[in-house]
């Protein structure tokens, strides 16, 4: 308001508005201000002008104490001593005076979400700056920030070190898993950027204002961003791609060794749906050559690729999480392909597809698990065409016949119910009880303490006398038999002699 709006500085006023009008071509603002007497080396090229006002920003709630005073307007000396008399007045306040210690540097990213001015500059969750600019380059279609980072943290900037974006809370579900990274209190309300050495590099050298330097999207992309030296590969594969995605690992036997470019690669392909039904899905793919050996170029990878292609080398498709269903490309050695004629055949056309389109090819393979989902369909199809109607029928038969038996053998169990409720069968048990009881009395008559046992055994005595009494009348029978009707003769019989001759 023109004769009542100060100029501040530092809280002391130092001019007065004088005149508010439009321009000429009537699409800006003019205002002029008288200074106060000896005020003129605040005006120089660096000064700043803005503004002071209630507002809510990221940083809290700012220029109450003009709800009773009135709106002024700040003045902000630069640290030249050429004199200026025309500025413009910005539409918040600067973050950080020009002539504040610290370093500023640029920082370039291709997507502009995640970071506005006013969010914060951590090192290791620590805020040491501010985002103080942020411009769109149309023709580049990318965006540049301003950092600031203040004294003595200006020293942690180095020409090693690298920015990212901290969202504050981040989630990322692969084929390697689930990670979460959940930043400091600060990002996780309102974001930021934050900077670090990667492990196992050099400090560097301490960098001047203006140095430049891109903004990745995470921490996880500058180590993705290292491998700059590769190979890319066509691989077809003749089974579904779904879980597949571009970032993917390409592993061997365990090792990580590259990337997933793009899923499914149909650029500069002639009739897409007709190779994707003869030769497979495409799926570019890169062989990373800092991931096996630091010092390892393309042109030693190239080789050696090419040697484990003849040798067998191949790609199958794997399953990284069981959860969610995504997938990764593993290598494996296995020369058992060659032998099969038809698949090198499709291997051929494979390769001179891709040689047509730029790319060399490296032969696929069906995963043990398409495979196994192929013998589970021809397990279900087998089941399918078994005669279950037949089976069925002769299963109900079998079935009415056990109830059958079931009831037979109900009735049996009544039966032998009703049998043993008898008076007679109850009683059966106290007779033969009675029974033992009685041939107990009758065996212990012959026991060594009963009389009849006495009996036998004198009995038995006496005929032994008897035996041993006929004894020399049994032997004198075994020596002449008639010796019972004659009188036994001690004599000898007479026995014939010899005939003489």
């Amino acid at each position: 308001v023109a004769g009542k709006t100060q100029i501040k500085n530092r809280s002391v006023d130092v001019g007065q508005v004088v005149s508010v009008e439009l321009s000429e071509d009537l699409t800006q603002v003019l205002i002029q201000a008288r200074m106060k007497p000896n005020m003129s080396p605040l005006l120089n090229a660096g000064s700043q002008f803005w503004v002071v006002k209630p507002q809510v920003g990221r940083g809290g709630v700012t220029g109450l104490n003009t709800l009773l005073s009135g709106v002024y307007i700040e003045l902000q000396p630069g640290d030249t001593g050429e004199t200026q008399l025309s500025h413009p007045l910005l539409n918040s306040p600067p973050v950080a005076p020009a002539d504040a210690p610290g370093v500023r540097v640029n920082l370039n990213s291709a997507d502009t979400t995640g970071l506005a001015v006013g969010d914060p500059v951590l090192y290791r969750g620590y805020e040491v700056g501010t985002v103080e600019l942020s411009e769109f380059n149309v023709s580049q279609r990318s965006t540049t920030f301003q950092l600031y980072i203040r004294e003595p943290y200006d020293q942690l900037v180095t020409d090693n070190i690298r920015f990212w974006l901290s969202s504050g809370l981040a989630f990322d579900l692969s084929a390697e898993g689930l990670s979460v990274d959940i930043g400091s209190a600060t990002t996780l309300l309102t974001g930021g950027v934050s900077f670090d050495l990667m492990d196992g590099w050099p400090a560097g050298e301490q960098v001047a204002d203006g140095a430049e330097f891109q903004l990745f999207p995470d921490k996880q992309s500058i180590q993705e961003g290292l491998y700059s030296q590769f190979i890319e590969y066509l691989v077809f594969f003749d089974e579904s791609v779904r879980g597949l995605k571009a970032g993917a690992p390409v592993e061997y036997r365990g090792v990580r060794v590259g990337t997933v470019a793009t899923v499914p690669f149909f650029f500069a392909i002639d009739k897409p749906f007709e190779v994707s039904l003869q030769q497979g899905v495409p799926v570019l793919i890169r062989i990373e050559s800092a991931r096996l050996y630091e010092k390892l170029n393309v042109s030693q990878l190239d080789a050696e690729l090419q040697r484990a292609i003849d040798d067998g080398l191949h790609a199958v498709l794997k399953t990284g999480n069981l959860i969610t269903g995504a997938l990764y490309i593993d290598l494996d050695m296995n020369g058992s392909w060659r032998q099969d004629k038809a698949r090198q055949q499709l291997f051929n056309d494979q390769l001179q597809l891709s040689r047509s389109v730029g790319y060399p090819a490296l032969p696929s393979a069906r995963s043990g698990f398409s495979n196994m989902e192929q013998k589970l369909l021809m397990a279900l199809d087998k089941i399918n065409n078994l005669p279950v109607e037949s089976m069925l029928a002769q299963g109900e038969q079998t079935l009415a016949a056990t109830n059958e038996v079931m009831h037979n053998a109900q009735q049996l169990m009544v039966s032998m119910q009703a049998l043993v409720d008898q008076p007679q069968l109850q009683q059966l048990p106290a007779d033969i009880q009675l029974s033992l009881q009685q041939l107990r009395d009758t065996l212990q008559g012959f026991s060594p303490e009963g009389a009849a046992y006495g009996s036998v055994n004198a009995n038995l005595q006496a005929l032994e006398q008897v035996l041993r009494e006929l004894q020399p009348v049994i032997k004198t029978l075994n020596q002449q038999s008639n010796s019972l009707i004659f009188n036994a003769s001690d004599k000898p019989e007479p026995e014939p002699r010899k005939a003489r001759p």
